[in-house]
């Protein structure tokens, strides 16, 4: 069954649950290093940009040959912005206004509202990078003060899918 986003969680790893201070993390992580982590929730969260890897195709025309050559080159693992109705003092908006101003990798995770039945985990996906922002796109009177954060991710994406919950 296809899924909406409804429900999705915005997350950036911190020192001490419920405290705005970011963790910075300098090297790849593994899903088990990862899940170790300890996870602050971003709140008010409305929308959270293309992730993923997307690879260069490098190509070649040779002149022997009447199809131009091609290989896989550098991947790039992505530079989504994650849009926030502004919330001073929410701890999550707050991490990310901390982790914005230094040149640090920080942990972000994002769990999907998709598990199929209370037995079952959600979709989980885990990144790394840098956080740039906020940006305030402004708008008319009746829009919400938004700010934006970009992340520069540097290790590739770990989509960890809906797994059962053991007893």
């Amino acid at each position: 069954m296809a899924n909406t986003n409804k429900g999705r969680k915005f997350y950036i790893a911190v020192a001490t649950a419920g405290q705005p201070e970011p963790v910075p993390q300098a090297t790849d992580l593994t899903q088990t290093e990862y899940e170790a982590l300890i996870w602050l929730e971003v709140k008010n969260v409305g929308a959270i940009g293309e992730s993923g890897t997307n690879t260069n195709i490098v190509s070649y025309d040779e002149l022997s040959t009447e199809v131009t050559q091609k290989q896989k080159g550098i991947s790039n693992a992505g530079d989504p912005t994650v849009e926030c109705a502004r919330n001073p003092p929410d701890p999550g908006q707050q991490a990310m206004r901390a982790a914005a101003k230094t040149k640090y990798y920080y942990a972000f995770k994002t769990e999907d509202a998709d598990a199929p039945d209370e037995n079952t985990t959600n979709s989980v996906y885990y990144n790394r990078g840098l956080v740039t922002g906020p940006t305030r796109p402004n708008g008319r009177n009746e829009d919400f003060i938004l700010e934006v954060f970009t992340l520069g991710l540097v290790q590739k994406e770990i989509v960890v899918d809906p797994e059962p919950i053991s007893p």
